[in-house]
């Protein structure tokens, strides 16, 4: 799997080449486009410097629809979005005497995510758990009704193949839960099963010989003050998180005007029935911060990938009952260590990605 937002280069270097082109060819469901999106050429530097070089990585972006997550807490064993997947193929041609013919084609798929410079150029990711390996906390409150999906641990992506397994052990009893793939692909599923919520699990991805690939842990945190908020927001690997926010939680307004300075209809005129300066187009901004509450060290790098996130929405039921978009204002993160620190809690303010009052015309 490849990811979209790093770059992603397709390089020819053919023998006696002259120049290059490259045909793309992009789609979310069913086969190959009978014709490409893009063609795209180049002709060589120079030449004793006959490498071509292209990055499909932009073009790629315009065929994802990341809308909202899918509120999946009871669910298992789910294909992914379609919107959420970009299948590619890529007809590599060379130039020699004028004439174009082909090299090779090569084929794949990417998600909305990226790399970082250390991994190096075109780095994929393998198949396993799209979610970084680790203890995740959740909000759990038996009291609240089970349709407030706030309460609910939210839910990961995974690429599997057929005979992978998918294990939630109760962290409290030790009982298994198992699902085993079927098929081929990339599936949805519950980060807790749903009987175990009060409890927590941990996750293991086995592949078809019973081998572990990735474990992750589950554990609930039950707020009786504040009332917690979800953030969700497109990861590093290009699929939905989750990150609860348990512990105080402020709102915010910044209002924003134009002004102007008018002159009075009469003369002498009344000074008590106008001012000289009129404002227009006044509207706000709103925000709100939020706190993590006490988590553990790995908390740095979650929050790290929610902070590079290009997507990201909330879901505070004291306000709203659906998801609502929103960006994040805080630029700057100290990632915080236990052993320095003693209890860790971040501090992050996010603000509401509209204005205050309706202006969509």
């Amino acid at each position: 799997m490849n990811l979209s937002r790093s770059p992603y280069i397709i390089e020819i270097d053919e023998t006696l080449q002259t120049g290059s082109k490259i045909e793309l060819f992009l789609w979310n469901t069913g086969s190959v486009p009978a014709s490409p999106q893009y063609t795209l050429d180049k002709l060589i530097p120079a030449s004793n410097s006959t490498a071509t070089y292209y990055n499909i990585s932009p073009y790629v972006r315009e065929y994802f629809d990341l809308t909202k997550w899918s509120d999946i807490y009871n669910s298992y064993d789910v294909a992914i979005n379609t919107n959420y997947v970009v299948q590619y193929q890529v007809i590599k041609y060379k130039l020699v005497g004028g004439v174009y013919s082909v090299v090779t084609t090569e084929t794949g798929k990417f998600m909305d995510g990226y790399s970082y410079f250390m991994d190096g150029q075109n780095k994929p990711f393998q198949d396993t758990i799209l979610l970084t390996e680790g203890t995740y906390f959740y909000n759990y409150n038996a009291l609240l009704p089970t349709s407030q999906s706030n309460n609910m641990a939210g839910s990961f992506d995974m690429i599997g193949q057929a005979a992978d397994e998918i294990v939630y052990t109760n962290l409290s009893t030790g009982t298994q839960q198992v699902y085993t793939l079927t098929v081929d692909g990339i599936k949805t599923f519950a980060r807790v099963y749903e009987p175990y919520l009060a409890d927590g699990n941990k996750v293991e991805h086995r592949d078809g010989f019973g081998a572990i690939i990735w474990i992750g842990n589950f554990e609930p945190q039950c707020e009786a003050k504040y009332s917690p908020v979800a953030v969700d927001f497109i990861n590093r690997f290009g699929s939905w998180s989750r990150i609860w926010f348990q512990k105080a939680k402020s709102r915010s307004i910044a209002v924003n005007t134009n002004e102007y300075k008018f002159n009075p209809a009469t003369l002498p005129y009344n000074a008590q029935n106008n001012g000289q300066i009129k404002e227009f187009n006044t509207n706000a901004k709103e925000s709100i911060k939020l706190n993590t509450g006490w988590v553990n060290d790995l908390y740095g790098e979650y929050i790290q990938e929610l902070m590079l996130s290009e997507r990201v929405t909330l879901l505070d039921y004291d306000y709203n009952t659906d998801y609502t978009p929103v960006k994040i204002k805080t630029k700057s993160l100290e990632k915080q260590k236990g052993i320095n620190k003693g209890t860790i809690n971040y501090t992050l303010e996010f603000e509401f990605a509209f204005d205050l009052i309706n202006t969509v015309v």
